[in-house]
């Protein structure tokens, strides 16, 4: 083993006793160079190679002469302490191994600059292919969820998932729209209310209507089909608005108690920690069937420094059926708002100029009618 550490090494000693010229002579005759050898009181000293060195304390040992290494140069002295200590060597060692495999766990998701929702989206998509802090990642599964992102069009234009080291970067860009006008079908429009026609905006087809006109549910809007000088027919797809001002009446029953679903103060938290592709979960809690369930995942982090786990927090909310009980005058806001509901589910886009409202309370409950003098689109494919 010294031969092995001192074999790059040059050393200085030195050699006293009785007769060291001899020394020299047994040095030669066993074909040992040496180098700047000057004498001593009472021996010599000189410069030998790593290789020699058991050689050349041997010959001291059976001459009887004193052998002591004055000074040495090259990397067999940090050799000796290193081996001297093997807990350090076997530690760089189990730390390169460890460093070339743990570079396939996920320590760390970093979502670029996406928003709250569309980060929740990602997440969700990548649980689904089984990748979350801590799990091991393999070509075949981050080419799933490439795939999985990539059919998101709604919400990405381009996405790119990138794995290196151990971090799992998500790049993208939002997507963009554009409209596309399509060939406008050939059916006719036609009146879902009555009213008075306040402007014409047929974008296609042929207008059956002029402004001031007063038309009937029913009626004739826009057609599709006309006749040319010669009496032939030209047909074109019908499309557009004809805005007219309607008066239209609405009817609402709001009883003074109604059962709802509702949260009833109490949670249920299960934690499951996935911590170098092992994952540890808890005993799991009795949860109710009917209950709202919010799912948070926590990295798990030392200060700044990412770890290669993570937790998943599973929040249970329970629901229970309630009876909740109104006021007169909050069951006749519910009402009034039910009236204006009813109105924009089938008129969208009303512009309300007037309204005129009837309240009946009962015993049981609360009659709301109102009638809605407003402004909107009323033309419409069947009539």
């Amino acid at each position: 083993m010294a031969h092995n550490v001192w074999v790059a090494d040059r050393f200085w000693f030195t050699i006293q006793g009785k007769n060291p010229q001899r020394f020299l002579n047994l040095a030669v005759s066993e074909k040992i160079h040496l180098a700047y050898l000057h004498w001593i009181p009472d021996g010599l000293m000189a410069q030998g190679l790593g290789p020699d060195y058991e050689r050349l304390r041997d010959l001291a040992a059976k001459g009887e002469w004193s052998f002591s290494v004055q000074k040495r140069r090259g990397p067999g002295l940090f050799l000796e302490r290193l081996l001297a200590r093997p807990g350090i060597l076997a530690g760089a060692v189990l730390f390169a191994v460890l460093l070339q495999g743990m570079g396939n766990f996920v320590w760390t998701i970093q979502f670029d600059e996406l928003s709250g929702e569309t980060q929740q989206q990602m997440r969700n998509l990548l649980v689904e292919c089984g990748i979350y802090e801590g799990t091991v990642l393999d070509e075949q599964t981050l080419a799933m969820a490439q795939a999985k992102a990539l059919q998101q069009s709604e919400v990405f234009g381009w996405i790119s998932l990138n794995f290196t080291d151990g971090c799992l970067s998500i790049e993208s860009t939002d997507a963009q729209y554009q409209t596309i006008q399509e060939e406008p079908p050939l059916q006719p429009l036609y009146a879902k209310a009555a009213g008075e026609i306040v402007a014409v905006e047929a974008e296609s087809g042929f207008a059956a209507v002029v402004p001031n006109q007063q038309v009937e549910q029913g009626q004739l809007l826009v057609d599709v089909v006309r006749l040319d000088r010669d009496g032939n027919e030209i047909r074109q797809g019908a499309s557009g608005r004809i805005m007219a001002r309607c008066e239209k009446t609405y009817t609402v029953f709001q009883p003074y108690s109604t059962t709802q679903k509702v949260l009833d103060g109490s949670t249920v938290t299960q934690d499951t920690l996935c911590f170098f592709g092992t994952m540890w979960q808890g005993k799991e809690p009795d949860v109710p069937e009917q209950c709202v369930v919010q799912t948070d995942w926590r990295p798990l982090r030392v200060g700044r420094l990412s770890l290669p786990g993570g937790v998943c927090s599973e929040t249970f909310w329970p629901q229970t059926e309630q009876t909740v009980f109104y006021t007169q005058k909050q069951a006749e806001a519910l009402a009034r708002r039910a009236c204006r509901a009813e109105l924009y589910n089938e008129f969208p886009d009303a512009e309300i100029e007037s309204q005129m409202c009837e309240v009946e309370p009962g015993t049981e409950g609360v009659t709301c009618t109102i009638s809605y003098r407003f402004c909107a689109n009323i033309a419409a494919v069947q009539p």
